[in-house]
């Protein structure tokens, strides 16, 4: 693991400087240390526990684009090598290795299997995930496409990219 404790930044007491808190961040959100590959991008999921997948202004948290690229502006040329993290996504999508979908504050997020219970709980779905939806479509609270999709999922499991499981 690349990450360094509090403690271990700061072994003479608990005080926290501005310097040792950058410090902190640059290793915990792999800024020094970069994702270089799509095993990389799942071992930071896995010791961050979720993360966002861009980097979102104003809110200092660990996204996958700032592991993989640094921090730094996101381009819009779809050249620029930090754009390899939309493959290593993509790439995990059915795996089953970890989560992706609009989960925080409308972002996309992407949790580690070992916290998505914890995002269940805190969730509306909380309950008996093959069941619950039903009392939601019938309360009004899920449209009839939703509940159609779901089903295919619930039977299908998740699809990938164009169709591709």
């Amino acid at each position: 693991m690349v990450s360094k404790t509090i403690a271990e930044l700061a072994p003479e007491g608990p005080e926290l400087s501005e310097k040792r808190l950058r410090e902190y961040r640059q290793d915990a959100f792999r800024l020094k240390h970069r994702v270089r590959s799509v095993d990389d991008a799942l071992d930071f999921v896995n010791e961050r526990g979720f993360i966002f997948f861009w980097p979102i202004k104003d809110l200092i948290f660990p996204s996958l684009w700032s592991a993989a690229a640094g921090d730094r502006p996101v381009p819009e040329e779809h050249d620029d090598p930090g754009h390899v993290t939309w493959e290593w996504k993509d790439s995990m999508l059915g795996k089953r290795r970890w989560y992706y979908a609009r989960v925080l504050r409308r972002r996309n997020t992407i949790i580690s299997l070992a916290s998505a219970p914890f995002f269940y709980a805190l969730s509306q779905n909380y309950g008996d995930p093959e069941g619950d939806y039903l009392e939601q479509y019938r309360s009004g609270r899920m449209t009839q496409e939703a509940k159609a999709i779901y089903e295919s999922l619930l039977r299908e499991g998740p699809v990938g990219p164009a169709g591709q499981p």
